[in-house]
């Protein structure tokens, strides 16, 4: 499917497509953001609708950046089962032009923050140091590399 197989494309924010659904303006969202959010939610108690599955077939066929997750059930109303979708996982990225001391701590900071990462939004608890060092879509920094050597995650 491409955009040329659709009606019409708007680009908007995410409330904004919402209120057009909720008037029947328009027919489907896409929207990338963390699981649960308030957007979706707020359509879902408004207005039935249906989270299209993107099959992991689909997602590994395109690859990285794109990993393929599940929208657990009940994430929004009316949303009974897991749908598999597509997901983007978020990379702190920098500039090679970055000291390799200010990476490391930076990317030591990140992982030693975790607890509070995770308290202040729902997406830090799923930030793992098992799997930093691992499907990055550019170079790691060298700084970064120190970091997970220390940490044994590179050898």
């Amino acid at each position: 499917m491409s955009y040329k197989d659709l009606g019409k494309v708007e680009y908007l924010p995410f409330a904004e497509s919402v209120d057009l659904m909720k008037n029947r303006q328009l027919s489907a969202t896409l929207q990338s953001a963390g699981l649960g959010v308030a957007s979706l939610k707020d359509l879902s108690t408004s207005s039935e609708i249906t989270v299209v599955a993107v099959p992991k077939e689909t997602v590994d066929k395109i690859g990285p950046p794109f990993v393929s997750v599940i929208i657990p059930a009940n994430t929004y109303t009316g949303q009974d089962k897991d749908v598999p979708t597509a997901a983007v996982v978020n990379y702190l990225v920098t500039s090679s032009a970055v000291s390799d001391d200010l990476a490391y701590q930076m990317t030591k900071l990140v992982y030693e923050s975790l607890p509070e990462l995770a308290n202040a939004h729902a997406a830090g608890k799923e930030i793992k140091l098992a799997a930093a060092a691992t499907g990055s879509p550019v170079p790691l920094h060298p700084g970064a590399i120190r970091y997970y050597k220390e940490k044994g995650l590179i050898k």
